[in-house]
Formats: C-alpha cells, sequence, structure tokens
C-alpha cells in the first residue's frame, strides 16, 4: 500500500499529461451542443464518492457548469432526471452494480452518461455512452489510494476542459490552472516526507485512543471522508467517521471522549473559527485533537504545507492514506493485496458484479 502512495505524484502527472486525450470524446461530444448541459451529476460510492465530494466544487468552479455529487443507490431511487445534465458514473473497476444501474437508469431517462473508469470495456463503461479513463493503472490493493487521487484529479481536469469548451475559462486561465496541477505534483513527495516524519512521532498516542473523528472544510471534507474510510478498511481496530466543519459540531461533538482522536483539515481560510474552536476545544476540555495544515495551535499539530489553492485536497490525501497505513503498520496489521482479498458469500455483501457472477 506504501508504494502505492508514493507512485501517485507520478500518476497524477501522467494524468495531466495525456488530458486532451483521455476527454477527446466528451470535448467532441460537448462542443457540438455547448448549451446543452447545465448540470453535472457525478455518481460513484465508497472512495468513488469520497473523491467526488473533495472534488466537485471545484468541478463546478472550473467548468461554470452546476455539480454535484450523489451515491447510486440515491440516485437510481430519484423521481425526477434533468434532460440537459452530464450524468457521470465513476467505478474504477467498473463492476460496481448499483453504479451500473444509475448508468442504465439514466439512459432510460434520455440522458447523457459518461463512465470514469480504469479502461472503456468495464461493466460500467460498456453500459455508458462516453468514456474516460481515470488513468489510475494498476493498482495491487484494493484499500484505493492511487484510484482516489486519479478519480479526483481526473474529475479537476475533466472541469478544466468544459470550462475552457465553453468559455468560462480564458485560454491563460486554464493554462494557469495546469500550472497549479504541476505544482501539485511536485509537492506531494514533500507532503509525503513530512506526514511520515510527523507521525512516527504520534503514532503512539494516535493507536491509544478507540474512535477517530476528521473534520474538513470544502474540498477537505472529502479528505475527512476518505481519511475515516481508510481508517476502517486499513487498521481495523477503530470507528472513524469524517464530518464537514460545521455539521460536526451539530451532536458529534457531544460524544467525543478523552479516547476520540480529532484530526482538523485546515486551509488557513475555510471556517477557521471553527476549526480553531473545535481544536481548542477538544484540547483544553476532552484530550486529544490535532490541527493538519495552517493555523496550528502548538507543537503537537501539523503544519502541512500545501502550494496550491483549487487543487490541495489532493496535497492533504496522502496524509490521510499514510495515517492509515503507519497506523495500521504499529498495530500489526496486515494489509492484504487486491487479489488475496476474502469477500464474504452472502449477497448483501456483494456489491460488485463479478461476485454475482454476472
Amino acid at each position: 500500500m506504501l508504494s502505492c502512495i508514493l507512485r501517485e505524484d507520478k500518476v497524477s502527472r501522467s494524468i495531466i499529461d495525456n488530458r486532451k486525450e483521455t476527454f477527446k470524446q466528451l470535448l467532441e461530444y460537448y462542443c457540438k451542443d455547448t448549451g446543452r448541459f447545465n448540470e453535472i451529476v457525478i455518481v460513484g460510492s465508497g472512495s468513488s464518492f469520497t473523491s467526488t465530494t473533495a472534488a466537485f466544487q471545484t468541478v463546478e468552479r472550473f467548468s461554470g457548469i452546476c455539480t454535484n455529487a450523489m451515491m447510486p443507490n440515491l440516485f437510481i431511487n430519484k423521481v425526477a432526471y434533468n434532460p440537459n445534465a452530464l450524468y457521470v458514473f465513476i467505478s474504477q473497476t467498473g463492476s460496481s452494480a448499483l453504479t451500473q444501474a444509475g448508468v442504465i437508469r439514466a439512459r432510460e431517462h434520455g440522458c447523457v452518461t459518461l463512465a470514469v473508469s480504469e479502461a472503456p470495456d468495464t461493466k460500467v463503461a460498456s453500459e455508458a455512452e462516453l468514456f474516460v479513463n481515470m488513468g489510475a493503472g494498476f493498482e495491487e490493493y484494493g484499500q484505493r489510494t492511487i484510484g482516489f487521487c486519479a478519480t479526483v484529479l481526473t474529475e479537476m481536469l475533466m472541469g478544466l476542459e468544459l470550462g475552457l469548451a465553453n468559455g468560462h475559462l480564458s485560454q491563460q486561465e486554464y493554462d494557469a490552472y495546469i500550472d497549479e496541477a504541476y505544482r501539485m505534483c511536485d509537492n506531494v513527495p514533500k507532503v509525503i516526507e513530512a506526514s511520515d516524519k510527523w507521525l512516527a512521532a504520534h503514532l503512539e498516542n494516535l493507536s491509544s485512543g478507540d474512535n477517530f473523528m476528521l473534520f474538513g472544510p470544502k474540498s477537505l471534507y472529502g479528505i475527512a471522508l476518505e481519511g475515516a474510510l481508510k481508517m476502517l478498511e486499513v487498521v481495523k481496530k477503530f470507528g472513524a467517521v469524517g464530518y464537514e466543519m460545521d455539521d460536526g459540531l451539530h451532536g458529534p461533538n457531544m460524544g467525543m471522549t478523552d479516547k476520540t482522536r480529532v484530526i482538523v483539515l485546515s486551509d488557513g481560510v475555510s471556517d477557521q473559527p471553527l476549526a480553531q474552536g473545535i481544536a481548542r476545544y477538544v484540547k483544553n476540555e476532552v484530550g486529544t485533537a490535532y490541527i493538519v495544515g495552517k493555523n496550528v495551535i502548538d507543537d503537537s499539530d501539523f503544519e502541512l504545507n500545501f502550494v496550491t489553492e483549487n487543487f490541495l485536497s489532493l496535497e492533504f490525501a496522502p496524509f490521510v492514506q499514510l495515517l492509515s497505513y503507519r497506523l495500521a503498520e504499529y498495530l500489526g496489521v496486515e494489509v492484504p493485496l487486491f487479489k488475496d482479498l476474502v469477500l464474504p458469500d452472502q449477497k448483501y455483501f456483494n456489491t460488485h458484479t463479478e461476485h454475482l457472477g454476472k
């Protein structure tokens, strides 16, 4: 799993390099009628949903098109669909059963469907009208790290390409955002090195809790969700929940104990009174909290040095991924290869079609 995290900057750079070919089919379709899409709806589950939560506001800002994230089960139970929306379905393996059902449902309503997957012949891609390769390449572990970052970046670049095509962005603005994306790639190895150093000094205290709460504003909400998911699927010894910065104050804060490890992801700008308030309250009244990012409070916090504004979620992602991996390593928890994962036989758990025998 660590080897996958260490490859993220190279994979991201390749995705940026190949963006014109990646989005060629979508742009050819879009340029036939640039007025059609007045909404982008992105559908996915698991890390596909958390990555979309980290990306969709940036997609909207880049494209100028209203953009929303949905889970597949909620999507297929909708009763009204926007005929002028682009419906995007995310599945790395392309085998997510409900995501496939979502594609079919959207097509039944005459909507434009786009699959973002690892290959054009996956089941989700085969059902959709349009295809985008997420560029993740082969990933050895089912606890997706490369796939998460590749999805976030691919969605953001989709927004950039659409924004340039529809005139929302000038060529100069577009070029500046691409330069910013490359700066993110340059910084990721530095984030990994600094994160590892900080984690080594705090693993003992982190591992002595019994549950984690992660808070994040804007795109960092998606990173908080993904961090909690990684804690559950990699470490398997803690309860973990990710919250949007404000929403975590509406009840969950009353459930904090001295065994709760609170991690506040801070960009130094968004919701700073809340970020500072959560961290100070826990540090002073409850137990353990760490600010990760900007505006740290004390020496226990981690001043993560990110260098971009629009791609900063991809600079925070390695921290939460390493957090789960290093905790698993510290506690002696094995992280199996994807090919060695043992899935339960019960149909309730078999959410991917290759395990349903389809």
